[in-house]
């Protein structure tokens, strides 16, 4: 048993490395927010670059998928869409494949036309950027019987929305509760967005007792997909002391004016000698 913990752990450790080794792209911005009703005209031009490490040449291709946000705030894509808010038809992007080499970073410039015909609201997809050809690892082996292979290929994605005509972004906190689940204290929270774009929200978590900050730290950002929710679970610190507490969540996002604005909400929780 031992033996197979540590084969595990070695290919583990090595397997970080090696992916580690093919993380040197870097692509800026990572994020790209539009807001076609500052534009002129029916169309809107953007740009990102992709660059490689200097001792690396890469032939990558460009491809854009359509994608929804879960209730968890992670991204769901799919290559093919018929909803409206579906940016792909609108979208052309030169160049579609290209070489990185000697570290030098490649432009890529995205278009969106006809932008009268977008809904009022959010419209999205992701650009993917893709390996044109795997890379194939041969993995270090103490038994020289034994080949392990990994077929490697990099794929990073860069979310692009833009918002256009009357666009609201209204966040609304649902419920904060404090339960305990397998001997761990845990919050759950459920947030909701009231309008036809999403809502990015930072925020943090204070526990008081007897009036007193406790303890406080920084909450997962996260995103709300427009007119849905999001839910979250997630360990409250450890080592607290019997007695009660309130948890306290404050949230902030950006409205559709760019304005600050807080959600705010605080529970009351308990810890006993049984905790």
């Amino acid at each position: 048993m031992k033996s197979l913990l540590k084969i595990a752990l070695f290919l583990y450790f090595t397997l970080i490395t090696v992916l580690q080794s093919f993380a040197a792209v870097k692509v800026s911005p990572t994020l790209i927010e539009l807001n076609a009703n500052k534009g002129n005209g029916n169309y809107l031009t953007t740009s990102f670059s992709i660059q490689a490490d200097k001792n690396e040449t890469i032939r990558y291709k460009l491809y854009p998928e359509y994608f929804t946000i879960t209730d968890r705030g992670k991204m769901h894509s799919e290559p093919v869409s018929a909803n409206q808010d579906n940016l792909i038809p609108h979208a052309r992007f030169v160049p579609n494949e290209f070489t990185l080499k000697n570290g030098i970073p490649q432009l890529v410039r995205v278009t969106f036309t006809d932008l009268k015909s977008l809904p009022d609201g959010e419209s999205r997809m992701v650009m993917f950027i893709e390996d044109v050809a795997a890379k194939e690892i041969i993995l270090p082996n103490k038994n020289k019987n034994v080949n392990t292979r990994l077929v490697v290929k990099t794929r990073l994605g860069i979310p692009i929305y833009i918002d256009k005509g009357r666009f609201v972004k209204t966040g609304t906190f649902n419920d904060l509760t404090v339960d305990k689940e397998n001997g761990n204290l845990v919050y759950k929270m459920k947030l909701s967005s009231q309008g036809n774009s999403k809502v990015r929200y930072r925020g943090k978590a204070q526990i008081i007792k007897d009036k007193t900050l406790i303890r406080e730290f920084n909450m997962n950002s996260n995103t709300i997909r427009a007119d849905g929710i999001f839910e979250e679970t997630g360990k409250l610190p450890e080592n607290l002391e019997t007695g009660n507490y309130i948890l306290k969540v404050i949230l902030t996002y950006k409205n559709e004016k760019g304005e600050n604005k807080n959600l705010i909400k605080e529970v009351p929780f308990n810890i006993t000698n049984s905790i």
